[in-house]
């Protein structure tokens, strides 16, 4: 039998001794003898056996308790988690406490890195990689107690190579960080080639200012930019010394590029050599919006070539080419950059500082930037000239003195420098203003008549510090009768005052500042000096608001080189004086016909045209296109004539004796290849052909040609005249051609803008319509209700207009209805739809008042006071000039047209207010 062994140990007792004697043979034992010992043995056994095992167990109980302890305090211990299994935050409080922390333990940390095969940490990787370059510790901008993560930025630190090698060990376990910031770090070609190929793929902005990062450096990039994957939005290299070769590199990559919005490559020795290169990055890449060459060698042959590039670009906004050799080098840079500032509407900011340009050249180019309203900072010192509070660039006769200029003063895309230099005192006209970089504000000017002061009437002028206190005139009051001017300021604080009734007073509807003493300027109004002497000024404090520029976008409706009104005081009308239309009365609400309105005009009727359906090559589609664009004035001046011949009611359009007379001006007619049956087939077909796109539409009236068929109508003509019989069917295009060729010499008389600027848009008509204001309001008003419904702004209708003419007594056999409508239609603003839209039926009151002289002009009345002159024959009468008939007509229609207690008003003169003149100056 197996013997058991009790977990218990047993001491060394009596028990043992009897046991083993009896086992010697000592004492004879018989068979009760040694049942009787067993039995007493087993109880002495068990009554031991009892208080030894609860001993035991509570010992043990006590012993499992304290292991469990431990073993509870061993999972809770934080010291037995591996130091870079820790999470350590490289920005915010604590992460420079845990960097010391990483130094002190470093030995360790390494030892259980190899051990346990852990990965390094951000700190363990730049401790480690300092103790094997014998370096001190640094953090090397990515532990840092704020700023963002995604950022590196160590600009002027003068790390080197050797501590760039360290930051790329930190790097490699960090691809979170997108903007780096190297600027000025003494890095050469050696720490370049390290750090470079590990930013490059996952930087979006890269600025190594002040490094000599050389070909090796430059090579992650090169390869980094033409790939699809390429992040990189903003990339500095400036003061790298890279020169031509390492530049046209650049370049190169950058043809392929669609990710830069700004590349510096500024003070890198960059010759005229490298414009080819520049010039073709500009034409090819459509994501650049920022270029800085500012401080090389370009000179103006290239210079030119790059504007050549520019004048087409759509996405250019900023380019700085200061300090270069632009004037330099006998080039033609300054009619590219005429032309340049003519059509480029996509330059924001542009900087020509200091580029040795003679005064002839500088001449040149402030003549041609009047012409740009776009570039809202234009930076030219350092040349012949600076740039005034407007943004005209002024001429000076001296060069400035490049010592003087502050070098440091450079754009930065569209931001504002935080701290601009002193452009002079206050009081005196500041020079070289940049409104972005000095962060202008757009501010409102007002003078409330009878409320800010006594002055009620113009002129009114308002005198800034900034100007030097001169005299800005306010112009004409508006529909309120308030005068007011939207000006740029600079910040800080702003003086100003009035003047109004040749007074010089401050404005009571605007803070004021008392001064203690007598405020003293001289200022000049109409060639006339006047010194000034005031004790109270208005005061503002103008603070830094929105930006002159945000997304590429305005804030403000002023516009960089806007002329103020010219005040023409009355004593000089004797005299010739300088007047322009901006001062006129019709400035404010007249719109040209601009070519880029036209270019509307025209996709407008061509979509709308049939010409596609019949003309079905893709090629003679286009061609026929472009060559109606080329005629497309004439035609749309031609129809408007021939339209308001026989108009539907208010919608004027050509019926089909109109169009007859045009054809047969036109001389199409011969009897043989087109006849008039022809031609009234070509009218139904074309008339037909669109109605079931506009049916019920009655803008577009059956049996009627509106604007955007004359187009269809010529070439439909075409067919029947040079196709259908001819031998050898030319084309659509060559058929297109010649019967434009034939029409044009007849459609170009037909000019209504030519009348404007030869006859109506002059000094004189201007002082009539000036002066008898009032009555063509009256006339207006009282003849504006008959097709306004409720709400909408009065308006006059064609029938309202030949009410007015009939009132007036004016038909005759010099003067019918077909004028009437003539003058309406005429004097309309150009509307590019004019199928969805009423416009082009509601006269508006500068449309009125054009009216008003084309109808005097073809009335003629007799100039005022030479009615007893002569007999007036109607061809005498309409020779005259614009200007006597319109003044003779506001007299007829006071006399015909207005109330009684309006007449009062008048006193009618005997005498024209021009002869008045004329007899002054004798």
């Amino acid at each position: 039998m197996k013997k058991t062994t009790s977990q218990f140990s047993v001491k060394p007792t009596v028990l043992p001794q009897v046991m083993s004697t009896c086992k010697l043979g000592r004492f004879p034992i018989d068979g009760k003898l040694g049942e009787s010992f067993q039995e007493s043995n087993k109880r002495y056994n068990r009554q031991y056996f009892r208080i030894q095992t609860q001993a035991e167990k509570q010992e043990k109980a006590e012993k499992d308790k304290g292991i469990e302890d431990v073993f509870i305090q061993m999972q809770n211990n934080q010291e037995e988690v591996y130091e870079d299994m820790k999470q350590k935050d490289l920005v915010g409080p604590d992460s420079i406490k845990n960097y010391y922390q990483t130094y002190k333990k470093i030995t360790r940390i390494k030892e259980q890195n190899k051990l346990f095969t852990i990965q390094n940490s951000v700190q363990t990787n730049l401790i480690i990689k300092s103790e094997q370059l014998r370096l001190l510790p640094c953090k090397m901008g990515l532990i840092k107690q704020k700023g963002e993560s995604k950022i590196l930025a160590i600009e002027n630190h003068k790390y080197g190579d050797k501590y760039v090698e360290v930051l790329s060990e930190g790097l490699r376990t960090l691809p979170v960080i997108q903007d780096f910031n190297f600027n000025q770090n003494r890095i050469k070609e050696n720490g370049a080639s390290l750090i470079l190929p590990l930013i490059s793929k996952q930087a979006r902005s890269i600025e190594m200012v002040s490094n000599i990062i050389g070909k090796k450096g430059l090579e992650p990039v090169l390869n980094v930019l033409p790939s699809q994957t390429c992040k990189i939005q903003v990339l500095n290299l400036e003061d790298n010394q890279l020169g031509d070769v390492l530049a046209q590199e650049l370049f190169k990559a950058m043809q392929k590029n669609n990710t830069v919005k700004l590349l510096n490559v500024s003070k890198n020795q960059i010759t005229n050599v490298s414009h080819t290169f520049i010039k073709q990055m500009i034409e090819t890449n459509d994501s650049l919006e920022e270029l800085y060459l500012h401080w090389n060698l370009i000179k103006g042959s290239g210079g030119a070539e790059l504007f050549k590039a520019l004048i087409n670009n759509k996405n250019m906004k900023v380019l700085d080419l200061s300090y270069n050799l632009l004037g330099c080098g006998g080039s033609n840079l300054t009619p590219v950059l005429k032309q340049f500032f003519e059509e480029n509407k996509e330059m924001i900011h542009l900087d020509l500082s200091a580029n040795q340009f003679s005064l002839a050249d500088s001449q040149s180019i402030s003549e041609a930037l009047k012409e740009n309203h776009t570039i809202y900072g234009f930076h030219f010192s350092g040349n012949f000239g600076y740039v005034d509070s407007k943004g005209f660039l002024i001429i000076q006769n001296e060069m400035r003195n490049f010592n003087q200029i502050h070098t440091d003063y450079r754009i930065r895309g569209c931001e504002t420098h935080s701290k601009p230099y002193s452009k002079g005192p206050r009081s005196e006209k500041l020079m070289d203003v940049c409104w972005i970089c000095d962060g202008w504000q757009g501010q409102k000017f007002e003078w409330i008549p009878n409320k800010s002061g006594n002055a009620s009437e113009e002129p009114i002028f308002i005198h800034f510090d900034f100007e030097g206190y001169e005299a800005i005139f306010l112009g004409k009051p508006d529909e309120n009768g308030i005068f007011q001017t939207n000006r740029m300021v600079p910040t800080g604080e702003l003086e100003y005052f009035y003047t109004g009734c040749q007074l010089q007073v401050a404005s009571l509807t605007e803070p004021l500042k008392v001064h203690n003493e007598k405020f003293r300027v001289r200022t000049k109004i109409a060639d006339q000096i006047i010194d000034v002497l005031l004790d109270e000024t208005n005061h503002q404090i103008i603070n830094k608001g929105k930006p002159v520029i945000s997304d590429w976008d305005p804030n403000y409706d002023v516009k960089p080189r806007t002329c103020d009104p010219i005040y023409i005081p009355a004593k000089m009308k004797k005299q010739k004086r300088a007047w322009s239309f901006p001062i006129s009365i019709w400035a404010p609400k007249y719109k040209f016909d601009t070519e880029e309105l036209l270019r509307k005009c025209f996709e407008r009727d061509w979509n709308c045209s049939k010409i596609t359906k019949f003309v079905k090559k893709t090629e003679e589609q286009e061609q026929i296109k472009e060559m109606l664009w080329q005629s497309y004035k004439s035609i749309r001046e031609t129809y408007r004539y021939y339209s308001a011949i026989n108009p539907s009611g208010d919608v004027f359009s050509m019926s089909q004796n109109p169009t007859s007379e045009f054809v047969n001006q036109c001389q199409l007619i011969d009897g043989k290849q087109m006849k008039l049956a022809d031609v009234d087939l070509k009218f139904i077909a074309t008339c037909s052909a669109s109605q079931s796109d506009w049916k019920g539409n009655f803008r577009n009236p059956e049996r009627y040609l509106v604007r955007y068929q004359m187009m269809e109508f010529l070439v439909r003509l075409s067919e029947d005249k040079y196709i259908r019989n001819q031998p050898g069917s030319p084309s659509f295009v060559q058929a297109t051609r010649m019967i434009l060729d034939q029409c044009l010499p007849h459609m170009s008389q037909f000019d209504s803008h030519k009348w404007r600027m030869e006859r109506y848009f002059i000094e004189q008509c201007d002082d009539v319509c000036k002066k008898y204001k009032q009555v063509i309001d009256y006339v207006y008003m009282h003849n504006s209700q008959k097709k306004v419904k409720p709400g909408q702004a009065p308006f006059m209708c064609l029938d309202e207009l030949k009410d007015v003419c009939n009132k007036a007594n004016l038909f005759d056999e010099n003067f019918v209805e077909r004028d009437v409508n003539l003058a309406f239609c005429l004097s309309m603003l150009t509307q590019v739809d004019e199928l969805e839209s009423d416009r082009l039926f509601q006269m508006q009151l500068i449309e009125f008042m054009e009216a008003l002289a084309r109808i005097a002009d073809k009335y003629s009345p007799v100039g005022i006071g030479k009615q007893n002159e002569k007999e007036w024959s109607y061809e005498q009468r309409f020779a005259q000039p614009l200007y006597y008939k319109l003044e003779a007509f506001m007299i007829h229609l006071i006399h015909t047209s207005v109330d009684e207690e309006t007449k009062k008003n008048w006193k009618i003169p005997t005498i024209s207010m021009f002869d008045l003149i004329e007899e002054d100056d004798q």
